[in-house]
């Protein structure tokens, strides 16, 4: 007598397909409601919506009709146009009379990708908790060496998000903030560098790249960033640049040497308010859909804490898709992007003249 197959649970089977629409569709597709761990989604009657771009979309499509017949689940599938003239797979799933689940894969121009960076962490405890707690990921940028910095990353890490290095870098001195033993300045040769940038590394486990803290002096000075650059390389490290001012030459050293990089588009707090920062995080929407990826920074401020917690459940309605930097870093589209301002002509590298961004010179 012919065994028959044995019955799939709807987690199982969800989780199953999710993985095949990513193998189809890689970075051209999002499985929604899966980037916080809250996937699949309790409600069965909630459908599972995946965004894919336009190349990849039959087949994204495709493959979750195949391997869903493939396990023995039942499959009917149909296709119509959206509102806005892209197609709409709707792909219904079950099991017997056990569960059933709708997939609706939207096609799109194109997938809108974000990052945020939380500076500062390591210096309280509670605003990390506070951060954690939000579904969200969020890359924590660590300062060394403070009471909390190795708790806060393992923490961090614990939960799923990334660590960074919050590197102190030498500010300009003008602007009030000066340098102190700690940070890399101007002048320091490859040695010093690498000492203090192994002992910051040291001093914050599961470390997967690096931003400046400050430095407004040291990332404008083309020898001290490829010292810099050179370390980060040798360690495999990816490196954002703060940008806390236009005549940084941080991403062309970076990009010299092989370092993953980026760069900050928005600053969120600058002003500690939660309206500023809502301001903020509107006009960090903008730059996103205007280029389709960008990375703001904020500080663990509660008004940026409350202003997350009310703007972050926006961008899943609005289809951008928040990524650990780790990954966002790594999109092809990431690496076309150029500086807002290119950086100013130096002894050694040429180019157009700066322009001081928005944000604060540290």
């Amino acid at each position: 007598m012919k065994r028959s197959a044995p019955s799939v649970s709807r987690w199982a089977a969800l989780k199953l397909l999710r993985r095949t629409a990513l193998r189809a569709g890689g970075e051209d597709v999002w499985v929604k409601g899966s980037a916080a761990g809250n996937f699949p989604p309790p409600n069965a009657a909630q459908p599972i919506v995946v965004l894919a771009a336009r190349p990849v979309f039959r087949g994204v499509a495709s493959a979750i009709e195949r391997e869903a017949a493939h396990h023995g689940l039942a499959v009917h599938s149909a296709e119509r146009l959206g509102q806005n003239g892209e197609r709409v797979a709707f792909v219904h799933v079950s099991e017997a009379r056990a569960w059933s689940t709708e997939w609706q894969v939207r096609e799109v121009p194109r997938l809108l990708r974000a990052a945020i960076i939380i500076d500062d962490m390591g210096a309280n405890e509670e605003a990390a908790q506070q951060l954690l707690a939000l579904p969200y990921p969020l890359t924590f940028s660590v300062l060394p060496h403070l009471r909390f910095s190795a708790e806060t990353a393992n923490e961090a890490f614990r939960a799923g998000r990334d660590v960074m290095l919050h590197l102190p870098m030498q500010p300009i001195a003008r602007s009030g903030i000066f340098a102190s033993p700690g940070q890399i300045q101007v002048g320091m040769d490859s040695s010093a560098v690498g000492r203090l940038i192994q002992g910051d590394l040291q001093a914050i486990p599961h470390v997967r790249g690096v931003n400046n803290h400050q430095g407004s002096r040291a990332t404008a000075d083309p020898r001290l960033m490829a010292e810099v650059m050179r370390v980060l390389a040798r360690r495999r490290l990816y490196f954002v640049d703060s940008r806390t001012i236009g005549s940084s030459v941080a991403w062309e050293e970076a990009r010299q040497a092989g370092v993953p990089v980026a760069f900050r588009s928005v600053f969120l707090d600058d002003s500690e308010s939660v309206a500023y920062t809502l301001g903020q995080l509107r006009e960090f929407e903008k730059v996103i859909r205007r280029q389709g990826v960008a990375l703001a920074i904020g500080h663990p401020h509660p008004s940026t804490i409350r202003a997350l917690q009310e703007f972050l459940p926006n961008f899943a309605k609005d289809d951008i898709e928040l990524l650990p930097v780790s990954r966002w870093i790594r999109l092809p589209e990431v690496a076309r992007l150029y500086p807002p301002r290119p950086v100013r002509p130096t002894a050694t590298r040429a180019g157009p003249l700066a322009r001081h961004p928005k944000g604060r010179r540290r």
